[in-house]
């Protein structure tokens, strides 16, 4: 497990230093002071790697899917959470989704890697806590649909990658009270 944290840190230290198209395996490897063969052994490609790095450091929405079941939760608290955890991505750590973000335009592998290990199970915990919150009556009927479902990842991620801006907990508090409850709550 250390010498994976230290490849992980490694791989995040290297995306932020040349970006995802000059990164290489072996750089990791000297700044991890390991061997290429421990990191090939565990990770085939520079892809598997830095998506195992990212899903590391930034995990899933598991704690969300969780917390559907707890009743004390209303859908505004579980949408600042799963924003929470979406803002994880900024500051020091933007640097490896700008990088990444970038990439998946010219090379479809990787977005199509992104899309199902990132976005996806992101994208399923949304539609989860807004089907909650309609079953509720929180929520407006059509509340539960895509569209919505990708309001608040989409407002955080453009803060993050474009802006190049760290989102707080406040920040995410904000675009779900001003933004997103207004125009899903039911009336």
């Amino acid at each position: 497990m250390v010498l994976e944290d230290a490849i992980h840190e490694a791989v995040f230290e290297e995306l932020a230093r040349v970006g995802y198209a000059a990164f290489t395996i072996e750089a990791v490897a000297a700044r991890a002071k390991t061997g290429k063969a421990s990191i090939y052994r565990r990770w085939h490609t520079k892809q598997d790697l830095v998506l195992d790095a990212f899903c590391s450091r930034f995990g899933g929405p598991d704690h969300i899917l969780a917390s559907l079941a707890d009743d004390t939760l209303t859908t505004r608290d579980l949408l600042i959470r799963l924003g929470t955890g979406i803002c994880q991505m900024s500051g020091e750590a933007g640097e490896l989704v700008r990088a990444v973000a970038c990439e998946v335009t010219r090379d479809p592998e990787l977005a199509a890697a992104v899309e199902s290990q990132v976005h996806h199970p992101k994208q399923v915990a949304m539609l989860a806590v807004l089907r909650r919150g309609v079953a509720r009556g929180e929520l407006r009927p059509d509340a539960a649909d895509e569209m919505f479902g990708d309001l608040l990842p989409a407002l955080l991620t453009y803060q993050v990658i474009l802006m190049n801006r760290t989102v707080t907990e406040q920040t995410v508090t904000e675009f779900v009270d001003r933004v997103v409850m207004p125009l899903v709550s039911a009336p």
